[in-house]
């Protein structure tokens, strides 16, 4: 799979402070990249608020409760991702 980010994510990502999440995002990352088609991604679903091609990726870090979303585009082979918050923020916003 090609991967792309948005200025969005970049920025949540840098903003992160908790380094087993940016250690449990890196390890998805990297069975997203070795991925043939979006079946073999775990914890995918389609994100009911948007069009076909929105998808959230579920995260949650070792040793913590709190779980966090990836919105992300998915169109042929290549994967967009956009934004990175914890679940409560998806729920409420959107």
């Amino acid at each position: 799979m090609e991967l792309n980010y948005k200025g969005t994510f970049r920025r949540e990502y840098n903003a992160l402070g908790n380094r087993e999440l940016i250690k449990a995002l890196k390890k998805k990352i990297a069975e997203i990249k070795k991925v043939k088609d979006i079946s073999h991604i775990s914890r995918l679903k389609r994100f009911r608020t948007y069009t076909r091609s929105w998808y959230k990726i579920e995260i949650t870090p070792e040793h913590s409760d709190k779980a966090y979303w990836i919105l992300c585009t998915i169109r042929n082979n290549v994967v967009e991702f956009r934004r990175l918050k914890p679940e409560g923020y998806f729920k409420k916003n959107y």
